[in-house]
Formats: C-alpha cells, structure tokens, sequence
C-alpha cells in the first residue's frame, strides 16, 4: 500500500515520536497560562492526528515486512 524511502521513513517517525507530542504538550501549556477555552479541544485534536500518522508509519513497516518476507520466500523456493 505505501512505498517510503528510507528518508521519508525517518522524518515520518521523528514527527510522529516527537514533533507532535511535543506540539500537543506546548499547545496545553500555553493554552492553560492563557485560559484558553478550546486548550483540550487543540490537545485532543493534535493528538488524534499523531496517532492517525503513527498508525500509517505501522501499515508502512508491515507492507514492507510483507514483501520482504515474501521476497525471501520467492527466493528461497528458487534454490
């Protein structure tokens, strides 16, 4: 289903793993000092969206997981 470069890969994770939590964090905080009405709304929205990314990164790993091991099943059938 997807196809990433290692690159894309890499900075996909990092966003995931630490932009977003980090934005949700700084956006509660914030939202908190500034009695801000929406602050949980904004955390709970920022934070849906870094699992949505989290759980295309998973579908990612197991699609290359797959063909990989599928791959080396080809390969192995051959010998």
């Amino acid at each position: 289903m997807f196809k990433w470069s290692d690159e894309f890969y890499d900075s996909a994770k990092w966003f995931a793993i630490y932009f977003i939590p980090s934005l949700s964090a700084f956006v509660g905080v914030c939202g908190l000092a500034l009695d801000w009405e929406f602050t949980s709304v904004a955390t709970t929205i920022i934070s849906a969206f870094g699992v949505f990314v989290a759980g295309c990164i998973r579908m990612s790993v197991a699609e290359y997981e797959k063909a990989k091991k599928e791959q080396y099943e080809g390969n192995t059938d051959a010998d």
